[in-house]
């Protein structure tokens, strides 16, 4: 679901897997270009990063890995990598 949230945005429609099993776990389709990308949604290890290898279909399929670190509240996509609850803190900063 926190990857999900990360890839929302008004350019693009997000579709996630309903079976909760298999190599695909979220497609994005960019709404003004049509273009689709497939996500993995991985869960990171605690300490760093550990990359998890693909299977023969999410490579034909261009399929891109999508790391979630709860503890340390970040993502890693790619070359990319962010903060997790990024407007939450924020918002909550703001009530203080």
């Amino acid at each position: 679901m926190i990857a999900i949230l990360e890839l929302v945005d008004d350019d693009h429609l997000v579709f996630t897997n309903v079976n909760g099993v298999g190599p695909i776990d979220i497609v994005t389709v960019n709404i003004k270009t049509g273009k689709v990308d497939l996500y993995d949604a991985k869960s990171d290890r605690e300490s760093r990063h550990y990359k998890r290898p693909t299977n023969d279909i999410q490579k034909k399929l261009n399929v891109k890995q999508f790391y979630i670190n709860l503890q340390k509240r970040t993502y890693k996509l790619g070359n990319k990598r962010g903060s997790i609850f990024a407007n939450e803190l924020t918002n909550n900063q703001r009530q203080d």
